[in-house]
């Protein structure tokens, strides 16, 4: 029997064993001191159960295949089983209790944290993964389940728990995702070149996959000329891809190409760096590029093209990231061979053709001549009654307003008359009567002729015409031909939009010529070069013979002229009359000044569009419509500019929202600038999600569907501004 004495009384743990062979039992006796002079009381109370149940649990947790622990929340660990001390590589227990596990164990301290608010909140974690440095230094990542025991206020004295090493699980988890990515891309990349020719779209979704599958920041791709020295670059992707640009050309250094031929190198990385052209090499350094690589594509025996990755952050290009780089750039020439030959056979197949037509376009033009003699006669018969009971109708004394409806009727039917023999003069190659001609005085007549038709199809005319002009010397009723069959061809090309358009006409004299421009906002021209051809026309069965331009073309050739089509950056197209200049002026009509159009628009307006061209078009034309403009093109610039200004409405595109939706958006603006969301606009395209419309219905958000008309910009604008400036007055 032990005996622990403290002062009062008397403590004992005594070992029973009641008769041979029976089972031991584990008594614990107390007594009590204060009776010794009369006696003593013995209390003796059996604890055998609860001894072999700590037994049973104390096995279990030194036997458990996890790593048990106890600790406290100031990171010292109070015990642990043998699992937990093999798991972080120690020689012994004693080793590890010895260690700080908030700054030596867990290797990041927000996961701490992390996982303190957590328990504190709900007393316990489960499957909390945290990585952990074994005492190696090598990281493991571990599963951590664990309960806070705490005192009678409530404070938390310990952690109890287990912790599941699931480094390997993680690692192969990993890896099967990568593996998966990889086959995702390489079959992406597969089916674009299976199902495109399109060169540009190949070689641009290539490269995003690329920088995607190795967490690159920009990357581009270089093709070859036939010297197989100068590389040229073909496309581009990612953060700084506009940085890369200023290298559109990459010439090859003198014994480069000799090298990677020689050695029929795939894979180019830093090592290379000094045998590098000097301008990517001297951009490589200038740049702080932390890690890059390039991939040669091969066709036959020679470099044809270079792919390239780069990234600011370091990192270390494993030699699996090189396989996978070596196998899409083999993949890559193979297709970029293939659609090469595809063009070739386009081209051969092309040029076949246009050499049968011209073999056709003889005979068509004999028969052209024949055609027009005909219908010039059949037309001539109608013609001569026409203008003569016109000439009968102005000698019957007919009222002003009459007698101006005959001049008109006369003056068409001498138009037609002159179609005609132009028409003739175009098959029998006639020279045409030429004097001094006033072209804007042409230039109006013409315009007025379709003066109705522009009106009632919503087609604005802008008129730019310069009144110094000389004159020229020219047919003028060719001239009007001319300018007629362009202005029609113009007005057929806005009606293709289902809307209406603008028509401007420009007029001015420069280097001894004189200039005609007609601007439309139409669809623009799908082959300039071929549009004055003889039978070529873009409009559709029965609206078009082909013939129209190429007489024009005729007569400004005969004139000394020249007549030249392009299309528009910004949309449109625009067909360019040159003529020699007589070199004399004639008195034109001044237009009257269009009125100055009034500010459309007065108020602040928060412009967020992640477009960069979008973004400036709409600041221009609301700028410019008088309104106050701040402009951002990202959720976080838009969440960092509102709380600090203040605006009288917002104008943002849909797509721009975020991860948490347009809905939360809303509901922030909501909250952090309280009103503005009363005054807010939202442009998307006609792509976007029924439940984003279905959501600016309920909450009464107007929105434009782009492409719109400035005009509606400038009227939402206006109706926001509106709204706001009615809410402050009340």
């Amino acid at each position: 029997a032990a005996w622990k004495w403290d002062g009062g009384s008397l403590e004992s743990q005594v070992l029973y064993r009641y008769n041979p062979g029976s089972s031991v039992r584990f008594l614990v006796q107390y007594a009590n001191s204060t009776l010794l002079s009369e006696g003593t009381i013995h209390v003796v109370r059996d604890t055998t159960d609860r001894r072999a149940a700590e037994e049973k649990y104390r096995l279990l947790f030194e036997q458990a295949q996890e790593g048990v622990f106890v600790a406290t929340p100031q990171g010292k660990l109070l015990d642990c089983n043998d699992a937990f001390v093999r798991m972080l590589s120690y020689a012994s227990r004693e080793e590890l209790m010895a260690v700080d596990l908030d700054t030596e164990l867990y290797a990041s301290g927000e996961q701490r944290d992390a996982f303190r608010r957590e328990i504190e909140l709900h007393n316990y974690v489960r499957n909390f993964e945290v990585a952990l440095r074994r005492k190696d230094g090598a990281l493991l990542t571990a599963l951590e389940s664990s309960f806070a025991t705490r005192d009678s206020s409530g404070k938390i004295e310990r952690y109890q728990g287990f912790l599941l090493d699931v480094t390997e699980k993680k690692r192969a988890e990993d890896e099967i995702r990568r593996r998966n990515r990889e086959l995702n891309a390489l079959n992406a990349m597969a089916v674009i070149a299976t199902q495109s020719f399109d060169l540009d779209e190949i070689l641009n979704l290539t490269l995003r996959q690329v920088i995607s599958l190795l967490g690159a920041e920009t990357g581009s791709i270089y093709l070859a000329d036939s010297d197989q020295i100068m590389f040229r670059r073909r496309a581009g992707w990612g953060q700084r891809s506009d940085e890369r640009a200023r290298f559109s050309e990459v010439q090859l250094p003198e014994g480069f190409g000799e090298l990677v031929t020689r050695s029929r190198t795939e894979v180019i990385t830093p090592e290379y760096l000094p045998h590098l052209p000097a301008p990517a090499a001297d951009f490589i350094r200038a740049d702080g590029l932390g890690s890059w690589i390039w991939v040669l594509l091969w066709s036959k025996d020679k470099p044809m093209g270079l792919m390239g990755i780069s990234c600011r952050k370091h990192r270390e290009y494993s030699s699996n990231d090189e396989n996978l780089l070596v196998a899409i750039g083999r993949q890559l020439a193979t297709t970029i061979e293939k659609v090469r030959l595809y063009e070739e056979t386009c081209r051969a197949y092309e040029d076949l053709r246009k050499t049968q037509e011209q073999l056709l376009q003889s005979e068509k033009m004999s028969a052209v001549g024949q055609l027009i003699s005909g219908v010039a006669h059949e037309l001539n018969n109608p013609l001569t009654a026409i203008l003569g009971y016109a000439q009968l109708l102005e000698s019957e004394g007919l009222n002003e307003r009459a007698s101006d409806f005959v001049s008109k009727l006369f003056k068409q039917a001498q138009r037609t008359h002159r179609v005609v023999q132009n028409l003739l003069s175009f098959a029998r190659q006639r020279k045409p009567q030429k004097q001094k001609v006033d072209i804007c005085k042409v230039l109006d007549e013409t315009l007025g002729l379709r003066d109705y038709d522009l009106k009632v199809n919503n087609i604005k005319l802008q008129r730019e015409i310069d009144p110094t002009i000389p004159a020229v010397t020219a047919d003028p009723h060719q001239l009007e031909q001319v300018f007629l069959n362009i202005i029609n061809n113009a007005v057929d090309a806005i009606l293709e939009t289902g809307k209406g358009g603008t028509l401007k006409v420009a007029v001015y004299a420069k280097d001894g010529h004189l200039h005609a421009e007609f601007h439309d906002s139409g669809p623009g021209i799908k082959e300039p070069k071929r549009i004055f051809e003889p039978f070529y026309t873009t409009k559709s069965v029965g609206k078009g013979t082909g013939l129209g331009l190429s007489i024009c073309y005729g007569i400004v050739q005969e004139h000394g002229g020249e007549i030249l089509a392009h299309n528009r950056p910004e949309g449109g197209a625009v067909i360019a009359v040159r003529l020699p200049s007589a070199g004399e002026s004639m008195p034109a009509e001044t237009a009257s000044a269009a009125p100055r159009r009034e500010s459309a628009v007065a108020g602040r307006i928060l412009l967020v569009e992640n477009e960069a061209a979008v973004l400036e078009f709409e600041r221009d034309v609301l700028a410019g419509a008088g309104a106050d403009i701040v402009t951002g093109m990202s959720v976080e610039e838009l969440k960092s500019i509102l709380p600090n200004q203040s605006f009288d409405a917002l104008i943002i595109d849909g797509k721009i929202s975020g991860n948490g939706g347009l809905p939360d958006l809303y509901r922030w603006i909501a909250e952090n600038s309280s009103g503005l969301e009363k005054h807010f606009l939202v442009t998307f395209s006609s792509a976007a999600e029924p439940e984003v419309r279905d959501f600016l219905h309920a909450n009464n958000v107007p929105y434009l569907v782009k492409p719109f008309e400035v005009a509606d910009l400038i009227a939402q604008a206006r109706r926001l501004l509106q709204k706001a400036q009615a809410a402050a007055a009340n």
